[in-house]
């Protein structure tokens, strides 16, 4: 939920982007747009100023920024299983932009005029390349949405692609605990191995299933041409290494270009996924015109999960405050052009 007051009438509105329905994964969430009437009443006037919105997608970070900068702050979404997008505002009224319409598992996105043409740019955090899951447009992830096993709850298959093949990610025991079915027609691992996603789950019950695409998993840059025109570009392979979570603008070497300290990792996947944790903190030193390297954070590891970094000031010097998930938070600040232990 993030307030502003996008139709300039003195009261502060909100924008509740939808994550996810519950108990429900692969639906499409419902995201609001509230307008305040300035007495604390809030009205849904999503379908009045932009019906699109409404069912954007699955909704990862969402941000008021004046994009277009014509005075009125535009709203950006990162989403899962989507693109990045911007609703631009005219006058209290919004457009969709695409931003890219690469389909990945985004989480974030930080703008910032990175190379001080005047346009804004946006760094974006990804799943990253470090996982068993590997997206292209030719051999996406995909998910399926539906009741294959005929119980009146819709199952949820993923799937990738393994030497050529499409299959589902989950092994056999996964798949029989949530399709019990499937142990009568697949009683011999080798059976199962070498069955298509149209022998496991046929052909029909595919074509009527709600499909969910990624097709491009690493974390980006997109740099803006001008109008609006953004060009989408991969990190260097030093910060593809975890999913990250946030970012915040920092001067890491004392020149005039804006570098980047990026945050995240992900433990919560079962056993066949493998936790995300190589990420201990990473600096994405600027050389302008869209060129980065990648370099470790001198003198301390950032361990854990951050989920949220934000600047803050200690005794009139800057700092950064770290959300970490189940863990305490972390202050870090930059000391002699290395990032240490206040």
């Amino acid at each position: 939920m993030i307030p502003y007051d996008f139709n300039g009438d003195g009261n502060i509105d909100l924008f509740i982007g939808g994550r996810s329905v519950p108990y429900n994964y692969g639906q499409v969430p419902r995201s609001y747009l509230l307008q305040n009437d300035g007495t604390g009443h809030f009205t849904d006037v999503t379908e009045k100023y932009c019906k699109e919105l409404s069912h954007v997608g699955f909704v990862t970070k969402a941000l008021w920024f004046d994009l277009n900068k014509d005075g009125r702050k535009d709203l950006i979404l990162s989403l899962e299983w989507g693109g990045i997008v911007a609703f631009i505002n005219n006058n209290g009224f919004f457009t969709k932009k695409v931003l890219t319409d690469k389909k990945g598992w985004w989480n974030f996105i930080l703008p910032v005029d990175l190379n001080h043409d005047g346009n804004i740019d946006l760094i974006a955090g990804n799943l990253g390349l470090n996982s068993r899951l590997k997206a292209s447009q030719k051999e996406p992830v995909r998910m399926y949405y539906y009741d294959f096993s005929g119980n009146g709850k819709k199952d949820q298959i993923l799937t990738y692609y393994l030497n050529g093949r499409d299959l589902p990610f989950a092994n056999m025991e996964e798949l029989e605990k949530q399709i019990p079915a499937l142990k009568k027609r697949f009683l011999y691992a080798e059976d199962f191995a070498k069955a298509s996603l149209e022998d496991l789950f046929s052909a029909e019950k595919l074509k009527k299933a709600d499909v969910l695409t990624a097709d491009y998993f690493s974390n980006a840059v997109l740099m803006n041409n001008g109008n609006m025109d953004f060009t989408l570009k991969a990190l260097p392979w030093e910060a593809q290494l975890s999913p990250y979570r946030d970012a915040v603008v920092v001067n890491a070497n004392d020149d005039s270009l804006p570098d980047i300290l990026l945050v995240g990792n992900y433990y919560e996947n079962n056993i066949q996924m493998g936790r995300y944790d190589a990420d201990f903190g990473t600096i994405l030193l600027n050389h302008g015109n869209g060129s980065f390297t990648a370099e470790s954070v001198n003198g301390l590891q950032i361990k854990g999960q951050v989920r949220h970094i934000s600047k803050i000031r200690i005794a009139k010097k800057e700092a950064y405050i770290l959300a970490r998930n189940n863990d305490s938070t972390m202050i870090i600040q930059f000391r002699d052009k290395k990032i240490k232990m206040p």
